[in-house]
């Protein structure tokens, strides 16, 4: 509305200047002024025309009968009123353009108010979808809080089953035959053999860093979840072969750490025997166990683990002695692991990563050195079933992490 207004009097001061009903004579003296002279660029009439005084004017106008003077008189009134034609016409001008301009802003003033017209209701659309999407939204958090609550509540509840069902089951199952560690006497071969693998136990520990570094890991690798990859690639001059394994366990690393020291998945096996003694350390655990594998042959190993606790870390150093029976009679395999438990190294992560490296060296007599595909078939079923032996203890771990996390015994 006041743009409009101010057009409007733009309009009528323009009008107003171009007055029909305005005079010649009243121009003239509308413009015999210092300040209309001067945008005429004429100097006023009085400096055309001093007056010395009464007298000189009467003298003036006495003598002004003369031809002379009547012409310059002419003269004088044409060129003023060719000045102020020209003005009469620029002013015309000036005032023609801004009826250009009035008319020009009111047409765009018009397209505007037009378009504000029309933007009007699909603004109320969208502040109306906006409101709607809000109540949904506030409809969702509502509901995504109800829903944590109950799950919440079924959670505890299932917990609360599990442990009584747990210790229910634990009462009513009879207690399962705990086999009796064996106890070696001096002198003994497998005694022997044990004492000598525990004596290499610390040099193998030394050489953790340094067989990692040297074990390259594919990347597909840190994302399978089998503990042993595909039989190593290394070096064809090599005595040995090599498998590299990962694992990864959502329990936090100070648990695994506790239940790693605690238990020994060797001892689950039903043809396991626990050699015990004042002679081995508490952080060492040495079985033997015999493992059937089909035919009328089967697999006799000592087994060593020592565990080194480290700050952030467990490092598991495994000594492993295989016999062969059956049809692997006078077959052996050396090995030796190397196993890192560690938090895991994804930001964000409270898991725990279990990393391992084993060398085995198969080797055989002398009565059995003309068969190169039996070797090469025990040397399979080695590694076979080395990768069922690490999915049970993954298996037992995890077994062992939950129960302790849901207040199981």
């Amino acid at each position: 509305m006041a743009d409009s207004s101010f057009l409007d009097d733009v309009v009528g001061f323009l009008h107003s200047i171009d007055d029909p009903a305005l005079s010649g004579t009243e121009l003239v003296r509308s413009l015999d002024t210092d300040d209309a002279l001067q945008l005429l660029d004429v100097p006023p009439l009085d400096e055309l025309f001093p007056l010395k005084n009464k007298k000189t004017q009467q003298e003036s106008i006495s003598s002004s009968s003369s031809p002379a003077k009547e012409n310059v008189v002419v003269d004088v009134r044409s060129r003023d009123a060719i000045r102020r034609s020209s003005y009469r016409q620029k002013q015309k001008a000036h005032r023609d353009g801004l009826l250009q301009q009035v008319e020009d802003l009111s047409l765009q003033l018009t397209l505007e108010q037009s378009k504000k017209e029309k933007r009007t209701p699909h603004t109320q659309v969208w502040k109306a979808l906006a409101n709607r999407h809000l109540q949904a939204r506030h409809q969702a958090e509502e509901e995504h809080r109800r829903l944590h609550r109950a799950v919440e509540k079924k959670a505890k509840l299932i917990q609360d089953l599990g442990l009584l069902i747990r210790k229910r089951i634990s009462e009513e199952q009879p207690e399962e035959t705990i086999p009796v560690a064996k106890r070696l006497r001096k002198g003994s071969p497998d005694r022997a053999l044990y004492e000598a693998y525990m004596k290499e136990m610390d040099g193998l520990y030394a050489q953790t860093d340094r067989v990692f570094k040297e074990t390259i890991l594919e990347s597909n690798d840190e994302e399978r979840d089998e503990f042993y990859s595909s039989p190593h690639k290394v070096d064809k001059n090599s005595t040995y072969h090599e498998l590299v394994g990962k694992s990864s366990t959502p329990f936090a690393f100070e648990q695994v750490r506790k239940l790693i020291g605690r238990e020994c998945c060797m001892e689950s096996e039903p043809w396991c025997t626990k050699i015990d003694g004042p002679w081995v350390p508490e952080d060492t655990t040495i079985a033997k166990l015999r493992v059937e594998v089909g035919d009328g042959s089967a697999l006799v190993q000592h087994c060593i683990l020592r565990r080194y606790n480290e700050p952030g870390r467990v490092v598991l150093i495994t000594k492993k002695f295989t016999e062969g029976e059956g049809a692997f009679a006078g077959m052996h395999s050396d090995e030796t692991g190397w196993s890192i438990v560690r938090p895991s190294p994804v930001e964000g992560s409270i898991g725990t990563l279990l990393e391992s490296v084993i060398r085995f060296v198969p080797f055989n007599s002398s009565r059995a050195a003309g068969s190169g595909a039996a070797v090469k078939h025990f040397a399979d079923v080695i590694i076979r079933a080395g990768e069922d032996k690490c999915q049970m203890c993954i298996k037992m771990l995890d077994e062992m992490l939950l129960d302790e996390a849901l207040g199981v015994c």
